[in-house]
């Protein structure tokens, strides 16, 4: 058997991964899936099975994609959702903020100049 050719032992087709890697690609599915359903849809669910107080090891807003992260996953997803939002807002209002004192200065500047003139 040559090296170059495709073999399902070269390409480990059969095995499984390792366990980290298994649970790394697990973690990414839920964070898509928890991105997909929205901030608010899952602090809803959330608050709902917190108040419910059942089986609060696991979070059960994902059960339609076959994912079961842990409460404090989602409670982590939800601080990180939370503060990658706000700096995106605040980002935002920085920016309309800068640019209505650049307009306030370059009114005032060309009222300065017109009053100056006359």
């Amino acid at each position: 058997m040559s090296v170059a050719s495709h073999s399902d032992e070269l390409l480990g087709v059969g095995r499984s991964l390792p366990a980290f890697v298994e649970r790394a690609q697990e973690d990414a599915r839920c964070r898509t899936a928890l991105g997909q359903l929205g901030y608010r849809k899952v602090k809803v669910a959330y608050a709902r099975q917190l108040r419910a107080a059942v089986d609060t090891d696991r979070f059960h807003g994902l059960g339609r994609e076959e994912l079961w992260p842990t409460m404090d996953f989602v409670r982590d997803w939800m601080r990180a959702e939370k503060k990658r939002t706000r700096s995106r807002v605040r980002r935002t209002f920085l920016g309309a903020m800068l640019v209505t004192v650049v307009a306030g200065l370059a009114f005032a500047v060309a009222f300065t100049a017109f009053s100056a003139i006359n």
